[in-house]
């Protein structure tokens, strides 16, 4: 299987969360020239099995990618596809459409030998916006690993941070900014919120690093610039850790917050048939250093220790399935999201060697403990 031309074909399927589709037809059409028989479930995962047996490893992915932003600042065309100096350049080429084409050619390698057990492929959708994919898979997956695919210069990775995602809101009274004691400007309010924030605490844990509290937006209404606004309104982006309780973060937020109506906001996701609701709360994910499917995969793979990213995954659901998650992905985390987003095409191929090995040493490990 030539794994840079299917990344490539991934990229030029447009594929924002929601909008899933095309990058599915192209998996699917990839799958079943290999041989395999693809189905897709009822949020629009594309899922196959390859194997026989108890044990089970599961290579996984997301198919959606964000926003390309202003094509113009793009040094080649986001949706091309296009290979320049040995690198595949586009939107999803580390996040994370490349790792699933190497899966794919893993799959396929795995079936010209393969190993006890079972490999399955899954490609999920929506994990940009919270993970729907993910969360209905979980519901029914029952394998004993899981390889996900997030980039990580195909260095393995053991966990990250939760995020928690804070609104406050503060009422005003709209007036004409000309008589302002007509009205009640909630900004000076708000802005004592945001300077409160400065001193706000944080946890620090031994493996993951410290916590951090970031206000990303502020925003008013009406959208006036000769208004008092009636209503202003912060978000707080918290990365948590293990250790800290989100509820607890949100009381402590809330008596700095003097009048604020604060909270998590919930949102409402469908794909396919499935619809679900989940608040902005995304919980950490941490694989103990001393596991040992952890420390076979680190000896596969010549690799002394497991790293942890700095930005949130799919891993906690796909654990409550009950599966420990590792990660390996090829791409610099780094230029994910950004108008430079490109992969090395010899970290693709890597990345389509090194899941075929991970996949034979866990299912031989696995067959052992049987």
């Amino acid at each position: 299987m030539n794994v840079l031309k299917t990344a490539a074909r991934l990229i030029q399927a447009e594929s924002p969360s929601g909008g899933e589709a095309p990058a599915a037809r192209v998996l699917m059409e990839e799958a079943r020239a290999l041989g395999f028989a693809p189905e897709l479930d009822d949020a629009g995962n594309v899922e196959f099995v390859l194997g026989e047996g108890e044990a089970e490893v599961l290579l996984t992915g997301h198919m959606d990618v964000v926003p390309a932003g202003d094509e113009a600042e793009w040094p080649h065309p986001p949706f091309a596809g296009r290979v320049v100096d040995g690198e595949l350049w586009g939107r999803g080429a580390v996040d994370m459409k490349g790792a699933l084409a190497a899966m794919l050619g893993a799959m396929a390698d795995l079936a010209a030998d393969p190993p006890p057990g079972r490999v399955r492929f899954l490609a999920v959708v929506q994990e940009e916006v919270g993970g729907l994919g993910s969360r209905f898979a979980a519901q029914r997956l029952s394998a004993d690993v899981a390889i996900l695919g997030e980039p990580s210069r195909n260095r393995l990775m053991r966990g990250h941070r939760g995020r928690l995602e804070v609104w406050a809101d503060y009422e005003g009274r709209l007036a004409h900014a000309a008589r302002p004691e007509l009205g009640h400007n909630p900004l000076p309010e708000l802005g004592r919120f945001l300077a409160a924030l400065e001193a706000f605490e944080t946890a620090e844990h031994p493996e993951l690093g410290p916590a951090s509290c970031t206000p990303t937006f502020v925003g008013s209404r009406p959208e006036a610039t000769n208004v008092v606004p009636g209503l202003a309104q912060v978000c707080v982006d918290y990365r948590f850790v293990p250790g800290e309780d989100p509820d607890a973060i949100l009381e402590r937020m809330r008596l700095i917050a003097g009048d604020a109506s604060v909270y998590v906001p919930e949102i409402l996701r469908s794909s396919g048939e499935v619809e679900m609701r989940y608040p902005m709360v995304f919980p950490p994910h941490l694989v103990p250093a001393d596991h040992p499917l952890l420390a076979a995969s680190l000896a596969e793979l010549g690799q002394e220790e497991a790293g942890v990213w700095w930005f949130t995954t799919d891993a906690p659901y796909l654990a409550a399935s009950g599966a420990v998650v590792l990660g390996l992905g090829p791409g610099d985390p780094e230029l994910a999201h950004t108008t430079q987003e490109r992969v090395a095409v010899r970290e693709l191929e890597e990345a389509a060697a090194l899941y075929a090995r991970l996949a034979r040493r866990l299912l031989e490990v696995l067959h052992g403990q049987a």
